[in-house]
């Protein structure tokens, strides 16, 4: 039974596929503090480069946007059709795109002419990118937490992983153990940045670092227990490391720890101390 998990485990998801590149300004941060608007920017930008075409054209409906969020409508529209079309017009106003149609005129299956204005909508750097698989994973999602909180839980972290930048030949840098495709910080700041709570998170990443039946998870965690620098003072628990479910993942969690030994100053790491000290990830 253990190792049937384990093989599940690492089945990777790790295949040339279509991918968005979400700018990590827009989710390294509480977005309606930094920008003005409703976390709805999210699924929309995605869904925007989701249906784009060559030409830069796309075209969503208002219901797809509330197809994620499982909303039902009905002739009085949910107070998220007004989020929807503020986040519209704050891509407008931003010139991120152009839509020529009366935004107050839309109904739930209108579909929604966009012209994307790629100089501004993408980002050349400092983007994290969502796969559509990835995507799929958390569409499927059937638990009690809602998708934008596991969507902006992936997004978050994964906008932290990075990319390094490869040799002109796609080969790997000869100092690639320097710069570990995996994310290490703190849960509490996670959920400061995030305005969400340190349970929502930790249940969000229970269920990216989890298989299902069908699909393997997206991230790979690491615990990696406690320093204690001072005999006198009690053992604090450091950050537990992720990384993208893909080849070469263990790779990467050797290199992190390596890193994290560093960035500690410590020698080792001594096991996880429970109770007070869960969220000083």
């Amino acid at each position: 039974m253990l190792n049937a998990r384990k093989k599940k485990e690492e089945l990777f998801i790790d295949k040339p596929e279509y991918f968005t590149r979400f700018p990590n300004e827009y989710i390294q941060g509480n977005i309606k503090t930094k920008f003005g608007v409703s976390r709805k920017f999210y699924i929309i930008y995605i869904l925007i480069d989701k249906y784009r075409s060559y030409e830069d054209y796309s075209w969503i409906t208002i219901r797809k946007v509330l197809n994620f969020y499982g909303y039902k409508t009905h002739k009085r529209k949910p107070k998220a059709v007004g989020e929807i079309l503020d986040v519209l017009e704050y891509m407008i106003n931003n010139k991120m795109i152009e839509v020529k149609q009366e935004l107050d005129s839309l109904s739930y299956d209108t579909g929604i002419e966009i012209k994307i204005i790629s100089e501004n909508f993408d980002y050349p750097d400092k983007f994290g990118k969502l796969s559509s698989s990835q995507y799929d994973v958390i569409m499927m999602a059937d638990t009690s937490l809602n998708k934008e909180s596991i969507l902006m839980a992936f997004l978050y972290i994964n906008s932290y992983i990075g990319c390094r930048k490869r040799n002109n030949d796609g080969s790997e840098l000869a100092n690639a153990k320097d710069y570990p495709e995996a994310f290490w910080r703190s849960i509490e700041s996670m959920a400061k940045e995030l305005a969400m709570s340190k349970d929502t998170i930790n249940k969000c990443i229970d269920y990216l670092t989890s298989p299902s039946n069908t699909t393997p998870p997206l991230l790979v965690k690491k615990e990696v227990g406690s320093i204690q620098k001072d005999k006198n003072k009690p053992p604090q628990n450091v950050p537990n490391i992720y990384v993208l479910n893909k080849e070469g993942y263990k790779q990467e969690i050797k290199w992190a720890l390596n890193k994290m030994l560093e960035v500690y100053e410590v020698d080792k790491f001594y096991p996880s101390k429970s109770g007070n000290y869960r969220f000083k990830e």
